[in-house]
């Protein structure tokens, strides 16, 4: 699944964030906190980092999958659901597996017919109280809103058995090189690939049979993308929708605090697609090394791993 349509305004807005953090409860407090922020809009759903895919080049995807040694060392990799099979160099798509979070890799090969450069950031949702059902809809501080005016449902083969695994939700709109959508996660799909009971669907536990911490990494913390205007307007306001925290505004740029992950977006009026440009990654244990995989550089200083784009984007 890949999500092609967006939706674009013209209009400019001054983007107002608002943190969602918890505020301290007070034990003879007689305010009903969660009443007031329902009646204000401030009761959202909750926002947490999934994963995110890309594309590469021929060439980087070749070569990235023949290099034994550094997929050994650098991360937990797999051929994806049902089995996590070993990769190969004959498959296009494979997977590095964090602690919480992971990275999809694509070669122009792909099955989904995704072109070099396109890629797509995924978040899941929780509402306060209330279990995965087909009918869920993500709460947002704007109910009268255009944006995530689509969602799909998402099914998986696991045991002859079609099982649901996510109930998407993104908006509908213009055609865009980076996709973002956000989801409602089933546990009962956990239950049917481990064969184990799960109250809960979390990333954690979706990554707990194929992660390691032997291996170098742990996971995103950030990600820095390049964005067209229509791009740069589409995504600020879908995290503003979900009450995401503001940490900088700038002329052209800004972070946002989304998904417990930083994300920088940088607008360009100069480029025809919108593309992720860096990812900051957390390590397990130090290392320093600089890795030059066809048109992807990947710098590790200490705990940090900084995976660079900007080669695979020279000339577009």
């Amino acid at each position: 699944m890949r999500f092609v349509l967006f939706i674009y305004y013209a209009v400019s807005i001054i983007l107002i964030f608002s943190c969602q953090e918890k505020e301290q409860k007070t034990s003879n407090s007689l305010i009903n906190k969660k009443k007031i922020d329902s009646l204000f809009g401030k009761d959202v759903s909750q926002v947490v980092f999934n994963h995110l895919y890309i594309v590469l080049d021929s060439i980087s995807y070749s070569q990235i999958t023949k290099d034994s040694r550094w997929l050994t060392s650098y991360a937990s990799t797999d051929r994806g659901l049902p089995y996590f099979e070993p990769i190969d160099k004959k498959g296009s798509i494979f997977y590095l597996r964090g602690f919480h979070n992971y990275i999809e890799i694509l070669s122009p090969d792909n099955i989904y017919g995704e072109s070099v450069g396109k890629s797509g950031i995924g978040f899941s949702l929780k509402n306060d109280e209330e279990h995965f059902h087909l009918g869920i809809q993500p709460k947002l501080k704007r109910k009268d809103t255009s944006f995530f005016n689509t969602h799909e449902i998402i099914h998986f083969p696991l045991h002859n058995h079609n099982e649901t695994w996510f109930k998407a939700f993104y908006t509908n709109g213009p055609q865009t090189s980076l996709h973002t959508w956000y989801a409602f996660y089933n546990p009962d799909f956990l239950n049917s690939l481990y064969g184990v009971k799960h109250k809960d669907y979390s990333e954690e536990a979706f990554l707990k049979g194929i992660y390691t911490e032997e291996k170098l990494f742990y996971g995103i913390y950030g990600i820095e993308m390049v964005c067209t205007p229509m791009d740069y307007y589409r995504i600020a306001q879908e995290m503003l929708h979900l009450g995401c925290k503001l940490l900088y505004n700038e002329k052209s740029s800004m972070t946002i605090k989304s998904g417990g992950i930083s994300i920088k977006i940088t607008e360009s009026s100069t480029i025809s697609n919108s593309h992720i440009s860096k990812l900051h990654c957390q390590l397990n244990k130090p290392d320093n090394s600089i890795t030059y995989i066809g048109n992807l550089i990947i710098s590790n200083h200490g705990h940090k791993s900084t995976w660079s784009f900007d080669n695979l984007f020279k000339n577009k």
